[in-house]
């Protein structure tokens, strides 16, 4: 299994080193085993189990082993950082060993196409990943009400940017064809390098947004930079002398079967991929995106400000009391029956809190990433835009009269515009 356009002379004592690490690297930091279907689930809660043993018997962090990681939503966690450390290490000892029991061998052909074929399919399924959500406007979503009510400076850098990047429909779904095409378009070896160049400023991107806005997927982004700069390599030279204006030859390309029943196997297997990488993700993004244009608005959905506030029957009227409720904002989730937003208490004081109402119009309201009951009680609908919620906190009782409010931001209802004069963007 070889291209004509790679080497056949034997390779340097190095250049064998320097494979062998990275062979036992990439192979170890894919994982291919986790997409395994029904076993892949199973195996991945062994996924960290590298860091933890770093963590727990060579740095000796805890008393306790540990070995479970909550999950987090980020892929920069101390944990992803000492597994990428766990990672080197073991590909540094397989070198070693390797080495010491292969020292004929005069170079790794073979081995190479395959992992190459192997990198080329884990990122076409990356890609396939990022891509097709961002195709349904997925990933991304438009700006919540709560994140219109939201200060500016109450957000996150990550988030910030998210906001940005979901707010405009067409800016993400180029970004996904994009994605996506350069996920097809490595799969086919006669447009792989195209692939690879037009993945490579994508993925450069994504990076640079990951490394300067806070984004926790800057280790992932990286990650699949060193696949693409590793795939591209074999034609640096064909490269560099366009660049440099200078002659190169083309790349020639050999099949790597010449059995009939091994090229059908291997268009059955592309096939397969397709179908399972592709079409299943482009299956379960639809069935997401359906959800959510079916999801049902919560009835106490909305921005409010809070005409009435008691506590423990007083009466508190004053705004600037830091202890009064003043506005509630609320926006629905996917899950039915549950709400994100934020309490507005005194002139400033801000808490982002998530809501849970059920059928009979019991309302729980709790802190973000926190499991203590800022509220607890019954919601109660006067009219369409007034409500009477009466309950407790851990400590008091509240009774709240809250009003609709109808507010219209600028950045939701402005339009796009060919023609902009200065008063269309100050």
């Amino acid at each position: 299994m070889n291209t004509t356009n790679e080497r056949t002379e034997s390779w340097g004592f190095w250049e064998r080193v320097a494979f062998r690490f990275i062979f036992a690297f990439f192979v170890l930091k894919t994982s291919i085993w986790i997409f395994i279907p029904f076993v892949g689930s199973y195996l991945y809660k062994f996924y960290y189990y590298p860091a933890f043993f770093l963590q727990n018997y060579i740095l000796k962090w805890y008393e306790t082993p540990r070995w479970e990681r909550p999950p987090t939503g980020s892929g920069d966690t101390l944990d992803d950082w000492m597994l990428y450390v766990a990672y080197i290490c073991i590909a540094l000892l397989v070198t070693v060993v390797w080495s010491m029991l292969d020292r004929k061998q005069q170079h790794y052909q073979q081995l190479n196409s395959i992992l190459k074929i192997g990198l080329r399919y884990y990122l076409a399924m990356m890609m396939f990943s990022y891509g097709i959500s961002k195709l349904f406007v997925n990933q991304m979503p438009y700006p919540s009400l709560a994140q219109f009510y939201t200060p500016l400076g109450e957000f996150t850098p990550m988030r910030f940017t998210w906001m940005y990047l979901g707010y405009s429909a067409p800016y993400q779904f180029f970004g996904g064809f994009l994605e996506t095409l350069g996920g097809l378009l490595i799969l086919f070896r006669r447009s792989l390098l195209p692939g690879l160049l037009l993945l490579l400023g994508v993925m450069g991107n994504v990076f640079l947004l990951n490394m300067f806005y806070g984004v926790p997927v800057k280790l992932f982004s990286f990650f699949l930079i060193l696949i693409i700069l590793y795939l591209l390599f074999e034609y640096h030279k064909q490269l560099l002398n366009f660049l440099l204006n200078r002659p190169t030859s083309p790349i020639a390309i050999t099949p790597y079967f010449n059995k009939d029943w091994q090229k059908y196997l291997q268009i059955g297997l592309k096939v397969a991929f397709l179908f399972y990488a592709f079409g299943n993700t482009a299956y379960e993004d639809y069935q997401y995106y359906q959800k959510k244009k079916q999801l049902k608005p919560l009835v106490i959905e909305g921005a409010f400000d809070v005409e009435s506030f008691k506590r423990n029957g007083e009466l508190q009227s004053s705004p600037t009391d830091t202890k009064r409720w003043n506005r509630i904002v609320i926006s629905s989730r996917l899950t039915p029956g549950t709400g994100h937003g934020h309490i507005t208490s005194g002139t400033s004081n801000f808490q982002k809190v998530t809501f849970s109402l059920d059928s009979t119009m019991n309302l729980t309201i709790k802190p973000f990433f926190d499991p203590r009951i800022v509220f607890k009680g019954q919601v109660e609908l006067m009219d369409d835009d007034l409500f009477l919620w009466r309950g407790t906190t851990r400590i008091d009782s509240l009774e709240l009269v809250l009003r609709r409010n109808e507010r219209q931001f600028t950045l939701d209802k402005r339009k796009f515009m060919w023609v902009m004069e200065q008063k269309d963007f100050y």
